[in-house]
């Protein structure tokens, strides 16, 4: 054989294998937006506190993910609305009353929520977390209502939903969900 022949030839094997290598680099790259994280399980990781966890947080931007090893899954960190219609409460003369109350949460995007929030939510979907979140909400507004009157519901209802949003925070911290907004409306006699 003819030894130029030889070259283009080892040449172009050479090509092609560089070729498929790339093509499964480009197809195993994984990207996400600003607001999502990416959460990349099946190798160990130390987190800052010294704890190993099987998963990775890549923020905004976009990380290899190796094929058969490691697995993608993304996270919205985008807003999410918990509606709660006809919610019930007791006021402090022991009257029952309903509330139609509207509540914008959202995954923080500091380390230690995305970590807490990975380990409750990777898996599910926005109405899901909603569901989650919602009991908690509903147990402080009944609290927060518990100690005022209907009349005072009533005619002030931001400073109510204020208080049950200060108080529902403590709540949904530690699954690294923050509450951005409570809306407190038609508060009624039950």
């Amino acid at each position: 054989m003819n030894p130029q022949y030889m070259m283009i030839l080892a040449a172009a094997m050479l090509m092609a294998v560089v070729f498929v290598f790339a093509f499964i680099w480009a197809s195993r790259f994984v990207k996400v937006g600003p607001n999502q994280v990416l959460i990349v399980s099946g190798r160990k990781v130390q987190l800052p506190d010294g704890r190993f966890v099987g998963y990775r947080i890549v923020k905004g931007g976009g990380t290899f993910v190796f094929p058969v090893v490691e697995r993608a899954d993304v996270l919205s960190l985008e807003v999410i609305t918990v509606e709660m219609p006809g919610a019930k409460a007791q006021t402090a003369g022991g009257h029952a009353m309903r509330a139609d109350c509207v509540a914008q949460i959202k995954i923080n995007g500091d380390d230690a929520s995305l970590v807490a929030a990975t380990e409750r939510f990777l898996s599910k979907s926005q109405v899901e977390i909603a569901d989650i979140a919602r009991p908690v909400l509903e147990k402080h507004l009944s609290c927060v209502l518990a100690g005022s009157s209907l009349e005072a519901a009533s005619q002030n209802p931001a400073a109510w939903a204020a208080r049950v949003q200060a108080a529902a925070a403590g709540d949904l911290s530690p699954m690294g969900l923050s509450i951005l907004g409570f809306t407190l409306r038609n508060a009624r006699a039950a």
